[in-house]
């Protein structure tokens, strides 16, 4: 009597839940990428600059303008939007702020899925109105040493709509996706247009069903 062949076995009931919870987290965030950034015609159409690659978040355990314990983890599931400032805060400092803060309220009962970070890189005291305008952003103290390796400068694909123009840390925003990647940075603040940075974010939005 032959001996028969092994049969090929696929994969178990509990391995195919785990691809398919997979697909379901990445699939939104890669379709989006790529019907709103990639496939078009005349070139990516966004403003601000995909990071390519993307890059993790900090797993670091910061501290806020409180003395409390914080981490990325804190805004976990969310879109956020990140940038880094002096205490001093200077005009454009606050303008670049206060952008943030339009383009949140304007996605009306969405904007609960935008959070927003502002790491402050001295350790001087912020000043009390700048707190009250701005009540719902996370300020938390770190040093450029400490942002420098995950809110990458470098590299990257620019739009059509956006610009090659590199300044420093405290220069512009990022973004980072809800699976905690920084996945893009905005041209600099000095040059930000408001209408086209608000639009990139409710692309963000509007393509991804998670967040």
């Amino acid at each position: 009597m032959s001996a028969q062949a092994p049969t090929k076995r696929g994969l178990s009931k509990g391995q195919w839940t785990i691809v398919a919870v997979f697909l379901t987290c990445a699939l939104p965030i890669v379709a989006a990428f790529y019907l709103y950034f990639f496939n078009k015609p005349e070139g990516t159409n966004n403003y601000g600059t995909i990071l390519d690659p993307q890059v993790p978040v900090s797993q670091a355990v910061f501290k806020n303008i409180n003395g409390e314990d914080f981490t990325m983890a804190e805004v976990a599931n969310k879109w956020v939007l990140i940038s880094t400032i002096q205490s001093s805060c200077d005009e454009l400092c606050q303008k670049t702020l206060y952008y943030q803060r339009q383009a949140r309220a304007s996605k009306g009962k969405e904007q609960g899925r935008i959070e927003r970070v502002v790491f402050v890189t001295d350790d001087g005291p912020l000043e009390t109105l700048l707190l009250r305008q701005f009540p719902d952003v996370h300020f938390v103290r770190a040093t450029p040493e400490q942002l420098s390796n995950w809110l990458p400068l470098q590299g990257g694909i620019v739009g059509s709509k956006g610009t090659e123009q590199v300044g420093g840390l405290h220069d512009h925003v990022f973004v980072a996706d809800p699976l905690g990647h920084v996945m893009m940075r905005f041209p600099p603040n000095a040059t930000l247009e408001f209408d086209k940075f608000r639009k990139d974010i409710s692309r963000l939005l509007w393509a991804s069903n998670i967040g």
